[in-house]
């Protein structure tokens, strides 16, 4: 039976245009983990998970090296678009073409999900002197490994995230509700923001 949907089939080990006619199972959907990092993703039977950063180290090799804003794939081919403690690293309005770049390859229904450290929850248990002034700082600034790259350039609470995002005509831009993705590894803390845009 031919499936109305095209992805990675991994019973197959390839891609199937439109379903896999020799499986039971549908396509795995298909996710861009922009910005990696150290925080590599592992894909799964229900999401095939593609590791992009535009520096490699060693320990933290992406799957593809390009820059977030430019990614060599098709407009509306990808189910998830996540931005995992990425944002921070570029300036004030500097990570807009990442949100662009996200909505053009997402599919209708698909979703762009941000994380990014909550400065204002940070600050407050900082100042009320609940929080040590090295985590207070490394996430502030970031956690220096080497590279430029590493430092914090920006910073959002939950209300500037939401406005960052809303500039690109999102169907909605609402509170991650922390569901489980297969094979993301997506960091769940009292301090971090998280965000979902559907397109």
């Amino acid at each position: 039976m031919t499936r109305g949907i095209g992805g990675y089939c991994f019973t197959h080990h390839r891609f199937h245009s439109a379903g896999c006619d020799e499986c039971e199972h549908g396509p795995a959907k298909l996710g861009l983990n922009v910005g990696s990092g150290q925080r590599r993703f592992t894909s799964t039977h229900e999401v095939m998970w593609i590791n992009i950063d535009k520096i490699t180290r060693p320990g933290h090799e992406p799957d593809l090296i390009c820059d977030g804003a430019h990614i060599p794939r098709a407009d509306g081919s990808v189910d998830y678009f996540v931005l995992h403690h990425v944002l921070e690293h570029f300036g004030c309005n500097d990570g807009v073409d990442l949100l662009a770049e996200a909505h053009r390859v997402l599919k209708l229904g698909g979703s762009l999900l941000v994380f990014v450290p909550d400065l204002r929850i940070l600050a407050d248990r900082w100042l009320r002197h609940e929080l040590s002034t090295q985590i207070y700082m490394t996430n502030l600034y970031g956690a220096w490994m080497g590279d430029e790259a590493d430092r914090h350039k920006w910073g959002y609470d939950r209300d500037s995230l939401r406005e960052f995002l809303q500039q690109v005509p999102w169907r909605t831009v609402g509170m991650f509700d922390w569901r489980m993705i297969p094979g993301a590894d997506i960091a769940r803390d009292w301090w971090i923001a998280g965000m979902e845009c559907v397109r």
